[in-house]
């Protein structure tokens, strides 16, 4: 009985063990990776990139193509949490920093009287770390 005891215990405690790990695993997998949006106007095209890596970190990257050819960008590095589907970017200059992970798979900010949109391009974030 003792022997038995200890057994179920064992099992017990291992089940508990992976399955609590395994899914704040794949919440994070889910978030990590290369999200962006885009915005065509016949005068510039708007890029607007969030990449989500290891250990909480990210880089926000906004970059203009002129029609002129003309381009400019910039990159924000930044730290983020995610609790659920909501992800807040934190150490980042902007008062909207509060992104929803929607049923589709999107990234969805909700702020200023607009809503920004962002799909998930590349699980890949290496080329930017």
């Amino acid at each position: 009985m003792k022997k038995s005891l200890k057994l179920f215990t064992s099992f017990l405690v291992v089940f508990l063990f992976i399955s609590c790990s395994s899914k704040d695993d794949n919440e994070n997998t889910d978030l990590l990776g290369v999200w962006q949006t885009n915005e065509v106007l016949a005068e510039k095209t708007t890029t607007f990139t969030l990449v989500f890596g290891e250990n909480n970190t990210g880089l926000s990257i906004y970059a203009v193509v002129n029609n002129t050819g003309e381009e400019t960008s910039s990159l924000e590095p930044f730290s983020w949490e995610l609790n659920g589907k909501v992800v807040t970017l934190l150490d980042i200059d902007t008062t909207d920093n509060n992104y929803e992970i929607n049923d589709d798979g999107q990234l969805v900010l909700n702020g200023s009287g607009e809503v920004i949109i962002l799909e998930k391009i590349s699980n890949n974030y290496s080329q930017y770390y």
